[in-house]
C-alpha cells in the first residue's frame, strides 16, 4: 500500500497506553511504525510511569506519534485518553507488550472497508515469551463473524492488540469502563457485539504476537474473578435474555481461564478446585472440551511430577510462561 499524504487526516489511530513498559515499549513502537499501511497516528499515553518509559518515547521523533503523560489511573483510563484525543475514525488498541505483524493494520482497514456492517475485527494470533521466542501456542481459530451470545459464551478474541474497532461503536456502546480495571476490553468488545447480530469479524491470520510474562495485569486471580462476576451483572441488565442462553457455559469457560491464573501462581490444587468449579456450571460442554482437560493434567502435573516433566506439560496445555 502506497505511502500517505503526511498531511491527511488519518483513518487510523493507534492507542498504547504505557505503564512502566520500558523493557517492550521500543519493540511494539517499532513494529507500529513499520506498518505497510500508513494513514495513521500513534497516540501513547503515559500512564505515570516511574521507569525509563519516558526516555524510551523521547528516542522516537517520528511525526506521527504523540504523547499523553497522566496520573496512574489505570489502563483503561488511559485507553480513554487516548481514544478522547484520537483523529482516526477507527481505533487501533496495542498493548506496551504486543508486537504486531508488518500488515496488521492493512488487513484490518481492508476488512472494515469491504464490510461496513462490521464494528470490530479481530485477528489470529501466536504467543510469544518474555524474550520474544515463539512458545508454540495459538489463539483461538475462529472464523467468520460472531454474536454476542458466542462470544460471551467463549471470548474467541482473546486479547487486545489483535483488534480495531470503529470509533462509532465505542461511543454507541458507552466507551470504555474504567470500573473494570482488568476486564475493560472484555467488557467494551461484548457491548460492541450487543450493537447489531453479525458486527464482530474473525480475520484468519495471525497478525499479532502476544507477549505473556509474570508482570501481566490479569495476573490477580481474585481481582478479575470480581470484575467478572460485576460484567456479568451488568451485561444481564443490557441483554438478560441474551445472556441466559448461554451464561452456564460462559462461566465455565471463564473457570478454565481462572484455572489457568492460578496455575501460573504454582497454586495448582486452586486451579484443580476452579476447573471442578466449571464441570458444575455446565458438566456436557465442559467433558467434551480438550481445554479443560490439558489444564487439568498441567495442574495435577505440578502437584505430582518432577519439575523437568512438568514443564514440559506446562508447554504441551499452552500454560508455560517462560
Amino acid at each position: 500500500m502506497a505511502m500517505h499524504d503526511r498531511d491527511a487526516t488519518p483513518t487510523v489511530t493507534v492507542v498504547i497506553c504505557v505503564h512502566n513498559g520500558e523493557k517492550f515499549l521500543a519493540d511494539t513502537l517499532d513494529s507500529a511504525l513499520t506498518q505497510s499501511y500508513r494513514a495513521f497516528e500513534i497516540v501513547v499515553v503515559d500512564d505515570g510511569s516511574a521507569d525509563g518509559s519516558h526516555a524510551v518515547l523521547d528516542r522516537y521523533s517520528d511525526p506521527r506519534l504523540r504523547v499523553i503523560r497522566q496520573d496512574n489511573r489505570g489502563a483503561a483510563s488511559a485507553l480513554t485518553a487516548g481514544i478522547e484525543a484520537a483523529v482516526g475514525e477507527l481505533i487501533a488498541p496495542l498493548d506496551q507488550d504486543d508486537i504486531w505483524e508488518t500488515d496488521s493494520l492493512a488487513s484490518h482497514v481492508a476488512s472494515m472497508q469491504r464490510r461496513p456492517e462490521v464494528a470490530l475485527s479481530f485477528s489470529w494470533f501466536r504467543v510469544i515469551d518474555e524474550a520474544g521466542r515463539p512458545m508454540g501456542i495459538r489463539s483461538s481459530r475462529y472464523r467468520g463473524t460472531i454474536d454476542f451470545p458466542e462470544l460471551l459464551r467463549d471470548f474467541v478474541i482473546g486479547a487486545t492488540s489483535n483488534v480495531v474497532i470503529r470509533r462509532s461503536a465505542i461511543d454507541l456502546a458507552g466507551g470504555v469502563d474504567a470500573s473494570l480495571p482488568r476486564l475493560y476490553d472484555l467488557d467494551l468488545f461484548l457491548r460492541i457485539a450487543l450493537l447489531q447480530p453479525g458486527n464482530v469479524l474473525a480475520i484468519e491470520r495471525d497478525l499479532m504476537r502476544y507477549r505473556r510474562h509474570p508482570g501481566q495485569n490479569s495476573r490477580n486471580l481474585e481481582a478479575v474473578k470480581l470484575e467478572w462476576s460485576r460484567t456479568l451483572e451488568k451485561l444481564r441488565g443490557l441483554a438478560p435474555r441474551a445472556v441466559a442462553q448461554v451464561e452456564e457455559q460462559a462461566r465455565s469457560n471463564m473457570s478454565r481461564y481462572f484455572a489457568r491464573l492460578a496455575f501460573e501462581d504454582a497454586k495448582y490444587a486452586d486451579g484443580l478446585s476452579l476447573l471442578f468449579e466449571g464441570f458444575r456450571f455446565a458438566p456436557a460442554p465442559f467433558i467434551t472440551d480438550p481445554r479443560n482437560w490439558l489444564t487439568a493434567i498441567a495442574c495435577l502435573s505440578g502437584m505430582l511430577l518432577h519439575p523437568r516433566l512438568h514443564r514440559r506439560l506446562e508447554k504441551l496445555a499452552g500454560l508455560r510462561l517462560s
